[in-house]
């Protein structure tokens, strides 16, 4: 129980880090900058997700393989690599100057050296070792605080404070991450095409749902950055940071809770609902006290947080309170389905949220722009959790009551 509320204080301590940076960028650098790197997030977000082919979610929960850890170390290399060289094509494609470039090919192997990370990460999940990974958060969050803090009132440059996330992210990777590696103290025996073939076969669903996801996310960047303005885009990522934090605390509730799920799933699919129904429960009651103080102070806040620049989004603030209802518990139900290895129907779900997604953007955005982003992501949400929902009634209807 201690690790799981040390996960949890690691994984807030992390957000607020991602917080921080938003706000020394927005406060010093400008909306230009703090929109720019909201723009790089969106580019290689995608890339991430499905590079990472959520071996953090299929290690500890797929019954049909019994690979090693090497195995699985092996086939993130690759995924990893391809990660570099998709991100790589991606900038020949958009609007970037030489300077701007550069800030996105560091940006891009500070993605590189988090995706190493996070397999170490996935490695200690399946072995429930959450301790170790609080204590990599909260160590990581404290140099990268430091050092991002320093680049930032010291250079004023978004090259140098990018820079200072790849140097945080090195040095805790090979001064301490590395240390708690299954992997990498074993015999490296390489990877076989039959091996690689199967752990592609057995995640390429759930990875497209996550690339899927990802898109649906920053579809209504792009749309902003191109038919609006950066420093649009740059208000938008600030607000949204709200539902970042949200997610990422929610990430880490799930990562301590999944594998004694997975367990309970295996032996009795009604225990683990029963289970997962007072998880929705604990999170309700975090969500009204959340609602409540976003409804009274949200704009305050807002307004504190970022500066005076940030006055009259009464609107916005509505909206994202909205949005983090929606937020939480996609986020819970797609934890369900994963356990149960529904990731076909996944797929379909994040297919139709996606080709929504830009036929409401265009839509929406384009016309009323801010607002209209937030609405598009709300009803893509909503899209989202109303599909998920059938398929965990269809599920316990068809698979359990029976």
């Amino acid at each position: 129980m201690q690790a799981k509320i040390m996960n949890i204080v690691g994984t807030l301590l992390f957000a607020i880090n991602q917080w921080v940076q938003v706000i020394l960028i927005t406060r010093l650098l400008g909306l230009y900058e703090v929109g720019l790197f909201s723009y790089f997030l969106a580019l290689t977000g995608p890339l991430v997700l499905f590079s990472r082919f959520m071996l953090s979610v299929l290690v500890p929960t797929q019954r049909k393989l019994s690979y090693d850890y090497v195995i699985f170390h092996e086939f993130r290399k690759i995924t990893n690599y391809a990660f570099i060289l998709g991100s790589v094509v991606v900038m020949l494609f958009v609007d970037l100057n030489v300077y701007e470039s550069l800030c996105l090919m560091i940006f891009v192997l500070f993605k590189f050296y988090e995706n190493k990370e996070e397999f170490i990460y996935t490695e200690n999940i399946a072995e429930a070792r959450i301790g170790f990974m609080a204590k990599s958060k909260i160590y990581k969050s404290i140099v990268t605080i430091v050092l991002f803090t320093a680049a930032s009132f010291m250079f004023r440059s978004l090259l140098l404070t990018v820079l200072s996330l790849l140097v945080s992210q090195m040095l805790i990777y090979y001064f301490y991450d590395r240390r708690f590696s299954f992997s990498a103290t074993r015999v490296k025996i390489g990877i076989r095409w039959m091996e690689f073939r199967n752990i592609f076969i057995l995640g390429i669903g759930l990875s497209t749902v996550e690339l899927l996801n990802s898109l649906v996310s920053n579809i209504p960047r792009y749309i902003l950055e191109h038919y609006h303005a950066v420093e649009t885009l740059g208000i938008f990522a600030t607000i949204m940071y709200f539902v970042i934090i949200t997610n990422n605390v929610v990430v880490a509730i799930n990562q301590s809770v999944v594998a004694g799920l997975a367990k309970e799933a295996q032996n009795s699919a009604g225990k683990f609902y029963c289970s997962f129904f007072r998880l929705c429960g604990m999170f309700l009651l975090i969500i009204i006290a959340g609602e409540v103080i976003l409804l009274l102070f949200g704009n305050d806040i807002l307004v504190l947080v970022y500066g005076e620049q940030f006055m009259g989004f009464e609107k916005e603030m509505l909206l994202l309170g909205i949005l983090l209802i929606f937020t939480v518990y996609t986020k819970l139900f797609e934890m369900a389905l994963s356990i149960f290895n529904i990731y076909n129907l996944q797929l379909l779900l994040q297919g139709t949220t996606f080709i929504a997604a830009i036929i409401f953007s265009f839509i929406i955005i384009i016309p009323y722009g801010l607002s209209g982003a937030f609405i598009v992501v709300i009803i893509n949400y909503l899209i989202l959790a109303l599909g998920q929902i059938g398929v965990l009634v269809y599920h316990w209807k068809y698979k359990v009551s029976s």
